[in-house]
């Protein structure tokens, strides 16, 4: 089998197995997902059903309690006036509230007044005995002035939505006098066109439940589950409504088109079908490539080796011009075939191959004696360069690229970095002689010393941040631990002031760092139980800018009045274990926010208040303003 056969062979076994590889997990996850997100929505289309139910009965409670509470009615239930019975109770009331029942029921459950109307066919419904199922039902039964019940009525004209009040006076004062009752047929096609859904309801109670219905039923039980039957193009979702006595009422039924799925497998379609093109169009591009880059030059190189072995014609050349590896490798066979050929001569003539080995002999004699003092020079002048103060050198600029760096420190800085500079061009003018020989590696060195002294900084972006989010979010990300036995407070001022111009995740972290600081001073004042840590917030005025002005409060083991600025420096801590960067980089780059920091105790033991001040949001908008390293 030729190289060309295998690397075809291998690429097609490549792709095959990443075919096998992606149809899997098309099958095996991508599609999955798919029908779960469409088993979501499926439910999800049952929620809402039930939900509209639920508002529809909502609705009716709202209008039963504008009834119940009121004089007027009030007076009825008692007396049965005829005046508040021609004013109020008629078929325009139902009409104007949109409901089929109107029922007023006294305190001994008799009804004052009652009636059931089909609206839609403008006549009364008579239904046997409706009135004495109402009286006995819990729908009269209430005695409490804040008691209320809503549900579902199965009646023979349909489901009934229902809700009943209590009769009180216009001051919701009682005592109770009676029930008001508000229904309306449930109509399953007005909510279906609500809620945009495929929705039917079926009546458990009705004997032409089919047999399908029947399983379902006996399925879901009285538990108030979904169920789903999935079919090809529709899947169909199934819940029960019970009554107002608990009892399996309504069967609801919403038909799901399958439309995810169907998309899902398309897309899965479409993605086998662009990896099997793909893989085509990339497998006829290698193989290509690889015959006319590779396959097809190593051929030629292959079929010229085995030509020279047989034939011994040493004068022959393959002249292979390509500037790759098969190119490499022709021109060094060639090289070596001539280099053969020179040797083969160089037998037949010994006296011209023993001069050759004494020149040769003398050329590495004179390399020597050049290798040896220029390794003495570069010794020499590693020697030297090592004891150089470059790394003082370098820490010395570090810190005066500082801006926070002392005056006094900055001086002593500059007078040492003026002397490890003329010590440095002392040495270099020692050694310029010992270079001329290295001068690539030097440039290299320099080239490489020059990088390290660029750097890029980052601009960070100032953006409106809300206070109550900030500090929300600052205590979240602190964790549990830090809150055991201390009591975080925030007042609601943090919800009233203006939002503060800031970069978000420095503020978080001045955040952090102040809730932090409290927490340990009360651990160190406190015991495990009774810190406290105050967060509130208001604007003030400040440098002739309006400021959002944050404080940060705590009961712990205070601040001694001399330390009151120090806190803020760098390296220094009262705790005696911390490293004294935290607060430091807080006021720092409060202040590269246009904002500052400060504290302040009424000393030892009595607590502390750390104060931000920053820009309101409302002064400027959101910039690129500060950068990272200022």
């Amino acid at each position: 089998m030729s190289l060309q056969t295998k690397v075809i062979n291998l690429i097609l076994l490549v792709f095959l197995a990443y075919g096998a590889l992606s149809y899997g997990v098309q099958r095996g996850f991508i599609l999955p997902s798919f029908l779960e997100l469409e088993r979501e929505e499926a439910i999800k289309n049952m929620d809402r059903a039930v939900q509209a139910i639920e508002r529809e009965t909502q609705h009716l409670g709202v209008s039963a309690t504008d009834w119940s509470v009121w004089d007027d009615t009030y007076q009825f239930v008692q007396d049965r006036n005829d005046a508040y019975r021609e004013a109020n109770l008629n078929v325009q009331a139902l009409e104007g509230l949109r409901v089929n029942l109107f029922y007023l029921f006294d305190r001994a459950r008799q009804p004052a007044w009652g009636l059931l109307f089909d609206l839609d066919e403008e006549e009364e419904i008579e239904i046997p005995d409706f009135s004495e199922r109402l009286a006995a039902s819990p729908l009269t039964a209430l005695t409490e002035s804040d008691a209320e019940v809503e549900g579902l009525l199965v009646t023979a004209r349909g489901p009934l939505l229902i809700a009943a009040r209590p009769v009180l006076t216009s001051n919701r004062e009682g005592p109770v006098q009676g029930t008001v009752l508000l229904g309306r047929f449930l109509d399953a096609a007005a909510i279906a066109e609500q809620t945009r859904i495929q929705l039917r309801a079926t009546v458990l109670a009705e004997a032409t439940l089919d047999p399908e219905q029947a399983a379902i039923v006996a399925d879901l039980g009285d538990g108030g589950e979904t169920l789903i039957r999935a079919g090809v193009a529709v899947d169909r979702v199934y819940r029960i409504l019970p009554d107002l006595y608990g009892q399996p009422a309504l069967l609801l039924q919403v038909e799901v088109p399958k439309a995810i799925s169907a998309r899902g497998q398309a897309a899965v379609r479409f993605a086998l079908l662009s990896l099997l093109g793909a893989g085509l169009l990339i497998l006829a591009v290698l193989v290509f490539g690889l015959r006319r880059m590779v396959l097809v030059p190593l051929q030629q190189l292959t079929e010229h080796a085995v030509d020279v072995g047989q034939r011994g014609d040493l004068a022959a050349r393959l002249t292979l011009e390509r500037r790759d590896e098969l190119g490499v490798l022709a021109r060094e066979f060639d090289q070596m075939v001539e280099r053969l050929a020179e040797t083969r001569k160089a037998l037949i003539d010994q006296s011209y191959q023993s001069g050759v080995a004494e020149m040769a002999s003398g050329v590495l004699h004179n390399i020597g004696n050049a290798v040896t003092p220029l390794k003495v020079r570069v010794a020499n002048l590693n020697g030297t360069l090592h004891d150089a103060p470059a790394a003082e050198l370098r820490m010395a600029l570090t810190e005066l690229a500082d801006p926070a760096t002392p005056g006094d420190r900055r001086r002593d800085l500059e007078e040492f970095v003026d002397l490890a500079g003329r010590e440095a061009a002392t040495v270099l003018e020692e050694t310029t002689g010992q270079l001329s020989g290295i001068l690539d590696q030097v440039d290299h060195i320099q080239r490489v010393l020059n990088d390290q002294e660029r750097f890029s900084r980052a601009a960070r972006i100032l953006e409106p941040v809300s206070v109550a989010e900030l500090t929300q979010e600052s205590a979240r990300l602190l964790g549990d631990e830090w809150r055991q036995g201390l009591r975080l407070e925030t007042t609601e001022s943090l919800r009233t002031v203006d939002p503060l111009l800031g970069a978000r995740v420095a503020l978080q972290q001045i955040m952090i760092n102040l809730l932090k600081n409290a927490a340990e001073a009360i651990r160190e004042q406190a015991p495990a139980e009774g810190g406290q840590i105050t967060v509130a917030a208001g604007p003030e005025f400040y440098e002739g800018r309006e400021m959002v002005h944050l404080r940060v409060i705590d009961n712990g083991v205070g601040i001694d009045p001399a330390q009151l600025t120090r806190i803020f420096q760098r390296g220094f801590s009262t705790k005696g274990r911390g490293s004294g960067l935290g607060l430091h980089w807080c006021a720092v780059t409060a202040a590269a926010m246009d904002g500052k920091l400060y504290a302040e105790s009424p000393g030892g033991g009595q607590g502390a208040v750390l104060h931000l001040l920053l820009p309101r949001a409302a002064d400027r908008p959101a910039t690129p303003a500060i950068r990272s390293g200022d």
